[in-house]
C-alpha cells in the first residue's frame, strides 16, 4: 500500500510539474496578421489566346488552387485594370456606333471557374462581332480559401478594399 501511494504522489508530482512549466514564461509578441488563405495573382488576358464562340470569346486557365474547398466554401474575384485602376468583374460597357450618340451593342467581361479552372471571357451583345477589336488586359485574381471575409463586411468589389484587408500586394 505504501509503495501505491509512493507511486501516485510521485506521479501527481511530475504532472504538476509539467501543467506548470508549459504555463510558465512570458508571452512572446503578437506575429502579424497572416492571409494564408488568401492570395492574389496577376496574369495577361490575351485576345490573341482567346477561343471565340459565336458572342463570346474566351481563354481557359488552369489554376492548381481552385480546390474545392475554395469552390464550395471560398471565394474567387477578379479584377481587370483600366486607367490605372482595378475594376471588379463582371463588367459590362457600352458601345456607341459612329454616326448616332447611342449605345450600339455591349461588351460584357466576365469569368467562371470550378475546381482547378477558371475561364475569362468577353461577351458581345452583337451576333457578328470581330473579337480582335478588344484589348488585351491585366487581370488579378484573388483566391479565398474559406470564407472569413463574410463575417469582416469587406466589399469584395473593392479592389482597395480587398488588397487591405487580407494584406495582399499591390
Amino acid at each position: 500500500m505504501k509503495r501505491a501511494s509512493l507511486s501516485l504522489t510521485l506521479l501527481l508530482v511530475l504532472l504538476s510539474g509539467c501543467i506548470i512549466e508549459e504555463s510558465v514564461g512570458p508571452a512572446g509578441p503578437p506575429g502579424p496578421a497572416g492571409n494564408a488563405n488568401v492570395f492574389s495573382l496577376e496574369f495577361d488576358f490575351r485576345m490573341s489566346d482567346a477561343v471565340p464562340n459565336q458572342t463570346v470569346a474566351s481563354v481557359q486557365y488552369e489554376v492548381p488552387d481552385l480546390t474545392s474547398r475554395v469552390v464550395d466554401e471560398g471565394a474567387v474575384l477578379l479584377f481587370f485594370r483600366e486607367y490605372d485602376t482595378w475594376t471588379a468583374m463582371p463588367y459590362t460597357f457600352g458601345v456607341e456606333r459612329g454616326d448616332m450618340p447611342a449605345v450600339d451593342y455591349t461588351i460584357s467581361m466576365g469569368f467562371g471557374y470550378d475546381i482547378g479552372f477558371l475561364e475569362v471571357f468577353y461577351e458581345s451583345s452583337a451576333a457578328a462581332f470581330d473579337f480582335s477589336t478588344l484589348p488585351d488586359r491585366r487581370m488579378k485574381l484573388v483566391v479565398i480559401d474559406g470564407f472569413g471575409a463574410a463575417k469582416q463586411g469587406i466589399d469584395l468589389s473593392d479592389w482597395q478594399e480587398v488588397k487591405a484587408a487580407f494584406d495582399l500586394e499591390d
